[in-house]
């Protein structure tokens, strides 16, 4: 089936069903939330096959179906198969009423509830086939309601059902001449007609899919991302990653980092390395973070971009839903992790750093403490780089420890006895980091106990 939509609400495709009333077997192809789906019931239980493509307004679009007994594959403008099965022990489908196109007569006909959608599809149908022979729509049916010529009513109609007899395979409908190219499927392309029945579309540059409606080379062609922001393209997509002061999906958005600072896995934010000194012999660090993802790096202060020579650094990360810290003096690290407590549950959790020389400990919601030591006789913390929140530019500065940036908030940062930090005034760059919230004032949040 060929279709093109003319908005991108729900809609029935096609149904047929074992009775009138909406019991026992059906099957319906359906659009809902802008997806392809196939449900069947063959009697044990309904199955349910949805296409990850998603449907646009004003774009052919074109469906295969199959179905062998149980099992059912389903596929949307050539793309890879979606199958289900359905489950049970029943194998074959009744089916009593008329096949039913775009809609069906609610005077005869109450809808399977199980079928989801109970709207009439809006848009052009340009093509059917069933059992392997292509219908003229209008000439093979038997009934219909509000419907036009697509070319006349400029997808601006309703198609409210057309009710066609179910067919055996031994059925030939009849035939008539039909050119699938005078409907322009083609959106960035040169269509020809491979068949009566069927085209196929030569994608102008940059453009992909069977109606050539997805841009391969978004960030060539569209150059989407505002302020500086880098792209890259994905499958029928792209991602923009945007430098410190904006956010949005194409970095359009103005973005102020005052004392808390927000993550998404895919950014960081590089302050200067006066935040973090190392100088006193007794170093305190505290924070507060939430987060719902099992592993991130919090904080990390290590060595330069340039050097990755395993040396000094000192991390705090969630990891398997605990928190931990470590840090390295140049002798070996000391891994300490508070397994008392996970912090992956979306809640605000305080966690308080604490090292002298080379003895540290960890406390999490002033409730739980665990203590670790590094390993040799080192008791000097040497790190010469940045200081990094919410992950790194480059992973091999974490030595192959860390890989995963972090998703969530951090609220607050405290050094010794700084008080919250205004992270914004001291960030040098970042990639893909917000405020955590938007209606918070700029004063600085109340002060941590970190004694």
């Amino acid at each position: 089936m060929s279709f093109n939509p003319t908005d991108s609400g729900d809609g029935i495709l096609m149904y047929c069903s074992q009775n009138d009333e909406g019991l026992g077997d059906f099957a319906a192809l359906i659009i809902k939330d802008k997806h392809i789906e196939f449900r069947f019931d063959i009697g044990s239980g309904m199955a349910t096959i949805r296409s990850p493509y998603a449907i646009q307004p004003g774009v052919w679009t074109y469906v295969t179906m199959n179905r062998d007994f149980k099992k059912a594959k389903l596929s949307v403008n050539s793309e890879p198969f979606v199958e289900a099965e359905s489950p049970g022990a029943s194998r074959t489908m009744i089916l009593n009423t008329p096949l039913y196109i775009g809609g069906v007569d609610r005077r005869k006909i109450t809808i399977n509830r199980n079928v989801g959608v109970d709207h009439s599809f809006r848009g052009c149908i340009s093509e059917l086939e069933v059992l392997s022979v292509s219908l003229d729509i209008l000439k093979s049916s038997i009934d219909a309601a509000n419907i036009e010529n697509c070319s006349m009513s400029q997808l601006n109609q309703t198609i409210m059902h057309t009710t066609i007899t179910t067919l055996a395979p031994s059925t030939q409908p009849p035939t008539t001449l039909f050119d699938p190219c005078a409907w322009n499927p083609c959106i960035h392309g040169i269509c020809q007609s491979s068949n009566m029945y069927d085209y196929s579309c030569t994608c102008e540059y940059g453009y992909v899919g069977r109606n050539c409606e997805n841009v391969l080379k978004q960030c060539e062609l569209l150059t989407p991302c505002k302020n500086g922001g880098s792209c890259t393209d994905l499958h029928g997509s792209y991602k923009c990653d945007c430098r410190l002061g904006y956010n949005g999906q194409n970095c359009e958005k103005l973005a102020e980092i005052t004392y808390d600072v927000a993550f998404k896995g895919d950014g960081w934010l590089e302050l200067d390395r006066s935040v973090m000194t190392h100088e006193e012999e007794r170093e305190v660090l505290g924070l507060e973070i939430s987060t719902n993802k099992s592993n991130g790096l919090i904080m990390w202060h290590g060595q330069t971009l340039n050097d990755l020579t395993p040396d000094d650094y000192i991390a705090v990360a969630v990891v398997d839903g605990y928190v931990e810290y470590q840090y390295n003096l140049g002798s070996g690290p000391a891994v300490i992790r508070v397994t008392a407590q996970r912090v992956d549950d979306g809640e605000r959790h305080r966690i308080i750093l604490k090292r002298q020389g080379s003895d540290g400990s960890i406390e999490l919601n002033g409730e739980h403490t665990e203590s670790g030591v590094s390993d040799g006789l080192q008791q000097i913390l040497n790190a010469r780089g940045s200081v990094y929140l919410g992950g790194l530019p480059d992973y091999a500065m974490a030595y192959g420890r860390y890989h995963d940036g972090f998703s969530g908030c951090i609220y607050t940062l405290e050094v010794q006895d700084s008080g919250a930090i205004d992270i914004g005034e001291k960030a040098i760059r970042g990639v893909n980091v917000s405020p955590c919230t938007s209606d918070r004032t700029d004063r600085p949040p109340t002060r941590g106990d970190l004694s």
